[in-house]
Parts: C-alpha cells; structure tokens; sequence
C-alpha cells in the first residue's frame, strides 16, 4: 500500500469514527424527539379538547340560567349562544374520540357520549317545555355537572398518561446521553491512539533512515535498512540500500586505486636522487626518501611520523628547512629574488668533504580553499658540482679580467698617445678610425671591470663606503651625466623628491652607479620626446627611488629574469641575446650589500618602473 493511501486511510478511518459518533446522536435525538412528539400528539390534545369540553359546559349552564332569570336577558340571543356551544362541544368531542391512546380511554368517551346525548335531549325538552325553571334546577343542572365530572375524568386520566410518559422521555434522554457520552469516549480513545500511532508508524521509517544516511555520512559504508513494505518508505529503503552497496564498492576500488597510487608515489619518491622530505599541514613527517634520510643523518624509520620542530631542535639541516619553510610567503611581489637566497645552500661536511645542496620548500594549498595548506614538500637538491663549477668560473673571470685589463689599459694609453698632435697630426680618415677603436677598448674596459664587480660580490669580497648623503644630491648627480643625450632625444626628466626624507647612511658613488644604471636604461627605450620620472619618497621607515619610463615594458614572465647575470630585454619585451647585460645584477647586489630590496613593474605597451628601497639610517 502506498504512504498517501495509508494517510487517506487514516483519515477515512477517524472521520467514520465520528460519523458514527453523529449517527447515534442523532438517533437518540430522534427517538427523544418522536416520544415528545407522540406525547403532544396523543395526550396534550386530548387535555385540551377535553378543557374545552368543560368550558362550552359551563357556558351552556351559564346560559341556562340566564334563560330562567328571563327579564334581563334576551332569549333568542341566548339561545343561538347555546346552539354554538353545543356545536362547539360535538367537535371538540370529535377530536377526543379521534385521539383514544390510553386504556379506558374509550370507556369514558363512550360515557361521556351517551350523558350528553341525553343532556341533549333535556336540553330540546327545556326550549319546548313551561317550565324551564324547574327542569334546569331538578335534571339540567345536575347532568351538567356529571358530564364535567366525566371530561375531568377524562382530563386526569391523559394527565397521568403524560406522567408516565414524561418519566419514560427522561429515561430516554439519559440513556442516549450515557450511549452517546460512552460512545464519544470510545472515539476519542480510538482517535488518539490513531493520531499517535500513525505518525510513529510514518515517521520511524523516516528517522530510521536519517539514522543511516548520518552513518553513512560518516563513512560506514555497511548500512542497510530492513524493508519490510512496499510503499514509498520502502522503495526509498531499497533506494538507500543499493546507494549503500555502490558506496562500499566505490570505496573498496578508491582504497586500492589509492594504495596503488601511494605504492608509485612512494617508489618514484625513493627512486629519486635528491632528498625529499614530505610534512602534513601538522608538519609531520608522512614521507621521506633514502637520500633524505642520508643528507639529514637520521635514518628513515625515526623520520617517519616525528614532527619536524622536534627534529629541527638537534638537526642543524632540518631547522635551515623549517626556516625557509616559515620565511616562503614573505617577499614582497614585484621585488627581485636574492640570488643566493634562492639558491639557499646548506653546506654539509660529509665524508671529510663539503657538499652543497639548494633547499626548496613546496607549499601543497587546497584546490577550493587557497587559504588552506595541506601540507609541505621540502626538497633537497645536491649542487656541489654547480658550486665548485661556479666557483671555478668566477675565478677564471677574475683572472681572465685582470689579465685584459692590462693590455687593455696599455692599447687605451697608445690610442690617447695617437690623438696627442705633440706626437704628430693624423689626417681625418686616421683620426676617425683611432675614435672608433677607443670607443671599442672603452667598451672592453667597462665590461672587464663590470665582470671583476661580478666576481668581487660572488666572493664577498665587495666594500661599501657608507656616509651621508642626500636624496636629492644622488638623483641630482645621478642625472647629470646624461645632459647630451636628453638633449639629443629632446627627453625631459621630470625630479619627483620628497621633502621629508632626511639624509641617509648610504655608499654614495655605487647608489649612484645603480641610478645611472637605471637611467640609462629608462634613457634607450624611451622615444624622442618623451618623459622620464625620478622620483625619491619615504615609505614605511624606508626610502624609496625609482625611475619611470614610457618605453615598450616588459612581459611578466621576464621580470625575474632581469635582474641575473648575461641577461638583456630587447625593446619588445623579449630576451636580447647580445651584451653582457650585467647592469641590473650588479645593481642588485649592490641593493641587497646595503639591506635593500630592488624590483620592477612593468607590462607590455605600458612602460617599466624600477625602483630600490635603502633602510632609512642617519647615523
């Protein structure tokens, strides 16, 4: 049977209680209401015909004597009043007799017809006779009196007959009150027991499954719900019961596909060279490799499960790891990466020799909610032949730098001797060549001191000269170099200064160096006619240039790329092949020895702004 069927059901159920608590109602009010009826019908008519009887009796007598007074009177008039009542009398006799219900009713009817069939007769010996006086006085008087007597027979005997009925109407009513009130009690317990079962029958299916579900929710797969109907309860039950099993199924097969998935994971993990280390958003250690395990000096089993603060606190390597792992979220966007900070060696003394290794620390966020780590991956990468490579190629260039800058020097020194007219004149075509071939060794002789810049700051070995000096002295000094070619491209540059910036703790000639190096550049790319800003400003306790041109930009994706070594940006954005292109990252490590940070902002078509920030120190 369907649910709503078995609602319907209820509901017919409870309204048939009450129809038949209404049926019996009314029947009893209808029996009640009949007897009352009969009462009335049978014996209220009777009483009253029966006073009226009387009552045209006494009028008749009344009359009668009336009649014998005589004088007073007048007689005709009396007589046809007598004649009415008689009339009057007859039918009102007709109505009892139609009306007999009680035993000896009809006894006194038929007495009460022959008395006044013979007073009747008195009554026509009276209006023919002389002496009425004596009549009315010695027979007409007193069977007047025997026929009243006969209706107040009559009238007491339908009086008792009410009596007696009334006292059965009364007993009518209260037994159909006790029926009814026994019966409405009945349908109130019914009703109740009903209204409480039924939702329970309905519901308990409903909480039953609700139960499940919340147990299947929380990952028992096992639920199943007995059916035991054929409703829609039950259909939803066989529903639940098949999701049930699809989900267990589904779980098994995701169980293996993910043991499968963790089986390949963790061999491809132990497969590779570098150490890797694996934390969960606790930074437990889930997983970690053979290398790992060897770089760390703690053997894999006692890795496994171990918080890495805990291990951090007797592990140097560990806690240089958690270190970069808490610094990786603060550099600020648009700011060139220290380099060696990105590499970030850790040096390790192993079998009496050093190794180097980079450490890269993975933040693993969740797809929906960025702001939610799942946990880390640190990976640590074995450099040391890079290092010793690297190493070895900054001592060749600073060898090989030392070694061009003598006879370097030495042609520069010629060629200047060449232009000297003490030592003869050269004609136009010599003297062209001689510019030109200084220009070239001038060229040569930036490069060799750039790359013996180079090689000094990979050494450490770079100095600064720190003293006081003025923003508006370095853009003022930084600019000037550049008069004849402003000129010559019709460029203006606009000196953008803050008033409030005191003097600052700074080398004055590489700070310079940097903004020269800026402008220069700003200097190439911007077309004839344009403008160039400089402009100097304080921004949170620290000081702040930057140079900004209206040149072509620079795609996104270069902008990291800018500030390495052997890098240039063509005029479209892209990567120029030719040039040392060792400006900017002499200009960084000039920044980053002063505790500063460098950056660009750029994009394609909308100019570049570099900028440099110094901590603001006045003594």
């Amino acid at each position: 049977m369907k649910l709503r069927t078995q609602i319907f059901s209820g509901f017919v159920f409870i309204l048939i209680l009450f129809l038949i608590l209404a049926g019996v109602s009314i029947y009893y009010l209808e029996n009640v209401g009949q007897a009352s009826e009969r009462i009335l019908k049978e014996n209220y008519r009777s009483v009253k015909a029966a006073e009226e009887l009387i009552v045209s009796l006494a009028k008749i007598d009344q009359n009668l004597a009336k009649i014998c007074l005589g004088s007073n009177y007048n007689e005709d008039i009396l007589l046809r009043i007598l004649e009415r009542e008689k009339e009057i009398f007859s039918s009102q006799l007709e109505i009892c007799k139609s009306n007999i219900s009680e035993v000896g009713e009809q006894q006194l009817l038929i007495k009460l017809s022959e008395q006044y069939l013979d007073y009747e007769g008195q009554l026509y010996d009276f209006n023919h006779t002389s002496d009425r006086v004596g009549l009315y006085f010695s027979v007409l008087q007193r069977k007047n009196e025997n026929l009243r007597e006969t209706c107040s027979n009559l009238i007491d005997l339908n009086h008792s007959a009410l009596s007696n009925k009334d006292r059965v109407v009364q007993a009518l009513y209260i037994n159909a009150k006790v029926y009814v009130f026994i019966i409405l009690i009945v349908v109130l317990l019914i009703s109740g027991l009903a209204i409480y079962k039924f939702p329970q029958m309905i519901v308990k299916p409903i909480l039953d499954i609700t139960e499940k579900i919340k147990r299947v929710a929380d990952g028992d797969y096992k639920q199943q719900i007995p059916v035991d109907s054929d409703t829609e309860l039950g259909n939803l039950s066989k529903a639940f019961n098949v999701m049930s099993v699809k989900l267990k199924e589904f779980e098994e097969s995701n169980l293996e596909e993910l043991k499968a998935q963790k089986t390949r994971i963790e061999t491809i993990i132990k497969s590779i060279n570098d150490g890797l280390i694996i934390l969960n958003e606790y930074k437990d250690v889930i997983l970690a490799n053979e290398a790992a395990s060897e770089i760390l000096g703690i053997p894999e089993k006692l890795l496994i499960g171990k918080n890495a603060k805990e291990l951090s606190r007797d592990n140097s390597v560990m806690r240089s790891l958690l270190d970069s792992l808490e610094q990786s979220d603060t550099g600020n966007k648009g700011t060139a990466p220290d380099e060696e900070q990105s590499k970030d060696y850790i040096k390790i003394e192993r079998n009496e020799k050093q190794e180097f290794y980079t450490k890269d620390v993975i933040d693993v966020q969740d797809v929906d909610n960025k702001n939610k780590s799942l946990g880390y991956i640190l990976l640590l990468k074995n450099v040391t032949y890079f290092k010793q490579s690297d190493e070895a190629k900054t001592n060749f260039i600073a060898v090989a730098s030392h070694e061009f800058k003598t006879p370097l020097s030495a042609i520069n020194m010629c060629l200047m001797l060449l232009q000297d007219k003490r030592f003869g004149t050269l004609n136009p075509e010599q003297d062209e060549i001689v510019v030109s071939m200084k220009s070239e060794v001038q060229r040569l002789i930036k490069m060799v001191s750039e790359l013996l810049d180079i090689s000094k700051m990979e050494t450490g070995n770079i100095e600064l000269d720190k003293k006081l000096v003025s923003p508006k002295v370095l853009i003022d000094y930084s600019a000037s170099p550049f008069e004849g070619q402003l000129n010559e491209k019709n460029i203006i540059i606009e000196k953008v200064i803050d008033p409030d910036i005191p003097d600052f703790m700074a080398d004055n000639e590489k700070i310079s160096w940097v903004l020269i190096n800026f402008l220069s550049n700003a200097i190439r790319y911007t077309p004839p006619g344009g403008k160039i800003i400089m402009e100097a400003k304080k921004l949170n306790g620290k000081v702040e240039f930057a140079v900004l041109d209206k040149g072509p930009g620079i795609a996104k994706e270069h902008h990291s790329e800018v500030f390495q070594r052997f890098v240039q940006i063509q005029s479209n954005g892209a990567k120029n092949e030719k040039g040392l292109g060792l400006g900017l990252a002499i200009s960084k490590e000039v920044i980053t020895k002063h505790g500063g940070e460098i950056g660009v902002n750029s994009e394609l078509g909308a100019g570049s702004y570099f900028f440099f920030t110094l901590p603001l120190e006045t003594s």
